[in-house]
């Protein structure tokens, strides 16, 4: 009976070691099917991940690049307008200031640098055109350049005059004309 016992405590021993190996065989299958999530970089996966400060930037991942968007703001004896049309250009070696909307254009001679500091405006080149009236005179006029930035080649400043037309009594009160970032050649 002895003997007996022992087959079957063996024979169970040997069936207990043949489970334990189909069920680690079947878990190795099982896991070398599964199929893996691909690696995917977290600076170029699209998405504000977790210490990121913008999509795929800041944090652990490149810094986020700053985005700085030209404007300029000016008020006409006292109403604030917002300029949809802004630039600079280089005319006759001075640098020339334009803001124009559907019924307004201005133009400011900054000079024939963008030195950082303010200056009285060159009246040359320096007028406005309402509605289709011109006042090309310009007088009371400064321009302050705050900051130029040589690298990206934008300018921020202010400028101001007082315009009028030849011949006439009415004054266009240029005042608080604020540019930022804006490009120039």
């Amino acid at each position: 009976m002895e003997a007996k016992n022992k087959i079957v405590t063996l024979k169970q021993h040997t069936l207990l070691k043949v489970r334990i190996i189909l069920a680690f065989t079947m878990l190795t299958i099982f896991l070398g099917c599964k199929e893996k999530e691909p690696l995917v970089d977290k600076c170029s996966n699209g998405f504000v991940d977790a210490g990121e400060t913008g999509i795929d930037c800041g944090g652990k991942c490149p810094p986020c690049e700053v985005i700085n968007h030209p404007s300029l703001y000016l008020e006409i004896n006292g109403t604030p307008l917002s300029m949809s049309g802004k630039s600079i250009v280089l005319n006759s070696g001075n640098y020339i200031l334009t803001a124009s909307n559907d019924s307004l254009v201005v133009k400011f001679n900054l000079g024939n640098n963008l030195q950082i500091g303010t200056f009285l405006l060159d009246p040359n080149g320096t007028f406005t055109q309402l509605n289709g009236t011109f006042y090309l005179n310009a007088s009371n006029g400064v321009r302050t350049i705050s900051s130029n930035d040589s690298i990206y080649k934008t300018v921020n400043g202010f400028t101001q005059a007082d315009l009028t037309r030849t011949g006439y009594t009415d004054t266009l009160k240029i005042r608080n004309c604020q540019f930022d970032y804006l490009p120039y050649p």
